[in-house]
């Protein structure tokens, strides 16, 4: 019943299922009890349990390699890549090791070597969802979309909820079918609740459909989920702004800035509420240091339109303003043309931020 539930894309209840079954302290059911408590994003509580197993019984593959990827998911990155070499050395040549250590590849940012190593794995084993979407998800990351894409429909063929292959496809149809997107995402959201991309993915997806609110609070669950991804917090920082929610979106933008003092467009998010909220000189600090950082900053533009309004500079805002709506196209977590009428409001100060 549990792996029933488990494919249908329910693994809470199927921990619910396993935790109160008579068996449940046995090393066969405690290490599935640990398998769910990562599915639902329960890392710390996977490892616990795995590290008794280890302790109490010889381990096998399969726990050695759930106790590797539970210290990735922990961001234990370095302990991870540890405990996968030993498990690599212990039982030898394995696929589900293989895919675990490009998985870490990919977390250290060394793309070209993780699609590299994720491609030979594919090709050994095409019938093999899970390797197919992890592979998916490298060559999404590495920019090859439409390699990405092939590997990622053959792995939801051949395991629909497959959680790679799903953030593949809503992250591709994001930028022209939000709708479509939002589908995907829901469903990596429901298999995987703790999966910060699939929050980050599916309150974009809200977004740009327009749901502000539910927005918002998906994406207040993404950054906390990973709360070192700049994307995500621009994202809430836009949702926010959206709402008028001024305060809110300097928040968000300022713990951008807390993980990365160099990305230009926080700077330039931060030029835009402190000239949303009439404080001149701070916004056009903050506006040259986002110009310093990246002379083609999204945000510090929309900041110079405010800018432009409060000087009397109408006509060049509204022009500015124009120029950008019809050139920004659908970008994950930025304004797009279906937000223009809010934002020509907003930026232009013929609607004060309420809050």
């Amino acid at each position: 019943m549990a792996d029933e539930l488990v494919l249908d894309g329910q693994p809470g209840d199927a921990y619910a299922v396993l935790a109160d079954h008579p068996a449940s302290k046995s090393p066969g059911f405690r290490h599935r009890l640990a398998q769910l408590s990562l599915s639902v994003g329960d890392y710390s509580a996977a490892l616990h349990c795995l590290e008794t197993l280890r302790s109490q019984y010889d381990s096998d593959v399969a726990v050695d390699h759930d106790y590797a990827f539970a210290l990735m998911c922990l961001g234990r990155l370095d302990d991870a890549a540890v405990a996968a070499a030993a498990a690599q050395e212990k039982h030898g040549r394995n696929p589900s090791l293989q895919l675990l250590q490009g998985r870490l590849a990919m977390l250290a940012g060394d793309l070209t070597h993780a699609v590299a190593m994720l491609g030979a794995l594919g090709a050994e084993h095409p019938a093999d969802a899970q390797v197919q979407g992890v592979l998916a998800l490298a060559l999404f990351d590495n920019d090859e979309l439409g390699r990405a894409q092939l590997h990622a429909n053959a792995a939801v063929a051949l395991q629909a909820h497959q959680h790679e292959a799903l953030l593949v496809l809503g992250s591709l149809a994001l930028r022209s079918e939000p709708a479509v997107a939002l589908g995907y995402f829901q469903r990596a959201a429901d298999t995987h609740p703790g999966s910060g991309r699939a929050l980050s993915g599916l309150g974009q997806s809200q977004m740009l459909q327009g749901g502000m609110p539910d927005a918002e609070r998906t994406l207040q669950q993404a950054a906390r989920a990973m709360p070192e991804h700049l994307g995500t917090w621009h994202a809430l920082a836009w949702s926010q702004l959206l709402q008028g929610n001024v305060v809110a979106a300097q928040a968000s933008f300022e713990q951008s800035l807390a993980v990365d003092r160099n990305f230009g467009d926080t700077h330039g998010g931060l030029a835009l509420v402190h000239a949303l909220q009439g404080r001149r000189h701070e916004a056009e600090e903050a506006l040259k240091r986002a110009f310093r950082l990246d002379p083609r900053s999204m945000t510090a533009q929309y900041a110079q339109v405010v800018l432009r309004s409060g000087r009397g500079e109408a006509l060049l805002a509204q022009q500015g303003l124009a120029s950008l709506l019809s050139s920004a196209g659908v970008e994950a977590g930025m304004p797009i043309p279906a937000f223009s009428d809010a934002l020509m409001r907003i930026l232009t100060g013929r609607a004060k931020p309420s809050r």
